[in-house]
C-alpha cells in the first residue's frame, strides 16, 4: 500500500504525489481512498478506492533512475514497432497510452521517431494523427522522467531522443 507522501503514476494522469488517505461513507459503508495531487496542476486532486482493483492497478512506483536507464536500454524498447494499417495502428495506440505501459510507449515512440525521420527524409510529413500520438505519450513519459532525471520535460525530450537513437 502507498504511503502519505510517496509519489506514484497514476494511469494517463502522470505523476502525482499521495497526500492523504481518508476513510468516506458511500451508501453506509465506510471506504478506504488515497487522495492524490498531479505534480503541476494545483487543487487537482484524485481519490483512488483502495478497495476497487482497477482503480489500484493504474498506480505504480515511479521508477528509479537505474529503472529508467534500464528500460532506456532494453532490446524490447529497440523493436520496429511500425503498423502499416492506419485504423490498426489508431486503435493500437490508443490502447497504449491508456495501459500507460512504459516499454509498450518507449517503443511506440521509438518507432514514431524512426518513421518521422523517414518521412522527413523523404521531404515528407507525419500524418497527425502519428504526431498526436507522439505528443501524448512524450508526455506521459516526460512527466515521470523528469521527476526521476531532475530535469526540465524540454530536456527530458532531447534525452530520450538521444539514448532511442543511440
Amino acid at each position: 500500500m502507498y504511503q502519505v507522501g510517496d509519489q506514484v503514476m497514476y494511469g494517463v494522469h502522470g505523476v502525482c504525489r499521495v497526500v492523504d488517505q481518508e476513510e468516506r461513507t458511500v451508501e453506509r459503508k465506510p471506504h478506504t481512498y488515497l487522495v492524490l495531487e498531479p505534480l503541476g496542476q494545483e487543487g487537482a486532486r484524485f481519490f483512488v478506492p483502495t478497495r476497487n482493483e482497477a482503480a489500484m492497478a493504474k498506480l505504480h512506483p515511479i521508477l528509479s533512475k537505474e529503472g529508467l536507464e534500464a528500460l532506456l536500454a532494453s532490446p524490447d524498447v529497440r523493436e520496429d514497432a511500425w503498423i502499416c494499417d492506419e485504423n490498426q495502428r489508431k486503435q493500437r495506440y490508443r490502447e497504449l497510452i491508456s495501459s500507460a505501459d512504459r516499454k509498450k510507449l518507449m517503443r511506440m515512440v521509438r518507432t514514431l521517431y524512426q518513421h518521422k525521420a523517414k518521412l522527413s527524409a523523404a521531404g515528407r510529413r507525419c500524418h497527425v494523427c502519428d504526431e498526436n500520438f507522439l505528443r501524448d505519450a512524450e508526455k506521459l513519459l516526460t512527466t515521470e522522467f523528469s521527476v526521476v532525471l531532475d530535469m526540465e520535460p524540454e530536456k527530458v525530450r532531447s534525452y530520450i531522443r538521444k539514448r532511442l537513437e543511440s
